[in-house]
């Protein structure tokens, strides 16, 4: 099994990416969004529209970078590529299920319930790492839940037992790993970031994965990016976005001199 397609995207909706050396130093292609309007947290019709095309024109396909948390709805579109019946296996501290898309503009909190009111071919939602579950919260029949604490972690064998489909997509939001190893806007979990890479190579293993997309970026704006704290946040996700392209792509890490 393993990955269909290892082209490599950089959605540019901000300078997120530009000093993410190493990142940068795999063949990729970068696609300007940044003069859209309104498509942080919510996006409106409009830019959706513009954002779906410039993924149609893409050339590189296979591994997709999003920026911060608050561009995760790009995720339903991306999932509109499947080829066949597939399980969307989402790395994520939040479900991301909001139900609010019906009334408003699709959102970073809403995706995973619009992709599964409108994409025929996403049978199953396996969610794996969150935190923030409220006790109230009950998923629909297609999503299942692993749900992590410090105390529990789920094993990787009961989770891909809950994967039915040969055909998967892997959305990982790097808010689901603690601080150690990523810093993220939003409030962050648990997971140990080897065993994020222990659950992703067992299911490019068992599975064939028609697409990757990460996130979890912390924005900085140029007058911070020299800052130390800043600069430490750069380096750490730059760090953990090139190990997990470089286990998605089967490269070796690479590194570069200043990064």
């Amino acid at each position: 099994m393993g990955l269909l397609h290892k082209g490599v995207t950089i959605l540019a909706f901000d300078e997120t990416y530009d000093d993410q050396k190493t990142v940068q130093s795999f063949t990729h292609e970068t696609i300007n969004l940044k003069n859209l309007h309104h498509t942080n947290l919510f996006c409106e019709e409009d830019s959706l529209r513009k954002i779906e095309a410039a993924l149609k024109r893409r050339t590189q396909r296979g591994i997709t970078f999003l920026g911060s948390g608050n561009y995760h709805y790009v995720s339903s579109l991306l999932l509109k590529e499947a080829p066949k019946p597939f399980t969307l296996v989402l790395f994520d501290n939040h479900p991301d299920m909001d139900n609010g898309f019906e009334q408003k503009m699709l959102s970073c909190g809403s995706w995973v319930s619009y992709a599964l009111k409108t994409n025929p071919l996403l049978e199953k939602v396996v969610m794996i790492g969150p935190t923030s579950i409220q006790a109230h919260f009950r998923p629909p029949y297609s999503v299942q839940i692993f749900p992590f604490t410090k105390q529990h972690h789920e094993d990787r064998n009961l989770v891909l037992s809950a994967i039915h489909t040969d055909m998967t997509y892997i959305s990982i939001d790097k808010d689901v790993l603690d601080p150690d190893f990523a810093e993220t806007n939003w409030d962050q979990g648990v997971m140990d970031k080897q065993e994020l890479f222990s659950y992703i190579a067992a299911i490019l293993e068992e599975k064939q994965v028609f697409g990757i997309d990460i996130c979890g970026e912390t924005p900085v704006s140029p007058a911070e990016r020299f800052l130390p704290h800043a600069s430490g946040i750069i380096r750490k996700n730059d760090a953990v976005n090139a190990e997990i392209l470089a286990l998605c792509l089967q490269a070796e890490p690479r590194h570069v001199v200043g990064a």
